[in-house]
């Protein structure tokens, strides 16, 4: 069997993927650039990284795609979801810890007003804005995977309430006081009675523009929204209307429909609103959480077992 890593991996690295190939008397190539890949691919069973039209159009034999994200919207294009040989799986769980940590740094520098504070530390102002205690309101997690529960693991320390929408999750789940399916009302429901908004769902066709100026009218009007999945879950014309009318408190987005958010956006207007760039999943653990997980999926397909993580194409996740 041969298998082909396209990643920027460390040459110790590779070298370590490629002994456990060899060492099941398999053949391990390398890729630094898509051309390189799209050519080393041709009579490949496995692909590890990127995986872009180019390079799987060009692998007949292709059986398994072990993708470098957790996040599919990108890269489920028809021809990968059509073609039913091609078992996909990709890195979900792995940045959870820091998307959480991610997610709650936006939320507190929000409610504890450091935003005014900051703006004014330049003009050398003793400011600050109006200041919220998180200790015993309501968080509201519209998804419940790796981000939605790390996120719950720290309002819990708050001494928070928390609720949560999951299609797949409806078990008690620990740190999760009630959770619903996302249908229209549940998630009219969950708007309603948050204090707190956190959007960690993966962005499928059923979740694109899920939060419109429809949902945000429902919120509080004390309330915060934060997302730190996707862009394009949220409608983003209408979070910026709902900042510039005071329909929400404050929003923090990591995650934008266009990346890297152009210069004119009116975005960078809005009030009370936080901006950073996809950087909710980015650690110094990263590249060795990825390495480590590309080195244990593999052994487990290489002994003919199912991987971690595969995903539902149909569902995006």
């Amino acid at each position: 069997m041969k298998i082909l890593v396209h990643y920027p991996f460390t040459t110790q690295q590779v070298d370590e993927l490629r002994a456990i190939a060899v060492g099941d008397g398999h053949e391990l190539k390398f890729a630094e650039d898509e051309d390189a890949a799209a050519e080393l691919v041709t009579d490949c069973e496995c692909l590890l990284g990127f995986f872009s039209k180019k390079v799987t159009a060009a692998a007949p034999q292709l059986r398994w795609i072990q993708s470098f994200s957790a996040g599919m919207d990108n890269f489920l294009y028809p021809e990968i979801i059509d073609t039913e040989q091609v078992v996909v799986s990709n890195t979900a769980g792995l940045f959870a810890p820091q998307g959480g940590e991610h997610a709650w740094a936006m939320l507190l520098a929000l409610a504890r007003g450091l935003l005014p504070s900051i703006s004014q530390m330049p003009e050398r102002r003793w400011a600050g804005g109006q200041v919220i205690e998180l200790t015993g309101m309501t968080l509201g997690l519209i998804g419940l995977g790796g981000f939605g529960r790390e996120t719950a693991k720290r309002a819990r320390g708050y001494d928070m309430r928390i609720v949560g929408l999951d299609p797949v999750r409806q078990a008690p789940m620990e740190d999760i006081d009630e959770i619903r399916t996302p249908e229209p009302g549940n998630l009219d429901w969950l708007l309603s009675c948050s204090d707190a908004v956190v959007v960690g769902c993966p962005r499928t066709p059923q979740t694109y523009h899920l939060i419109g100026a429809e949902q945000l009218a429902i919120m509080k009007e004390t309330a915060y929204l934060i997302c730190v999945s996707r862009g394009g879950i949220i409608d983003e014309s209408a979070l910026i209307q709902a900042l510039h009318d005071g329909q929400i408190a404050g929003a923090g987005l990591d995650v934008c429909e266009q990346e890297p958010l152009p210069a004119d956006h009116p975005l960078w207007d809005a009030p009370n609103l936080i901006l950073t760039p996809h950087r909710a999943g980015a650690s110094q653990h990263r590249p060795r959480k990825i390495h480590e997980f590309f080195c244990d999926n593999p052994r487990r397909y290489l002994q003919g077992d199912s991987p971690l993580n595969i995903v539902d194409k149909a569902r995006g996740f």
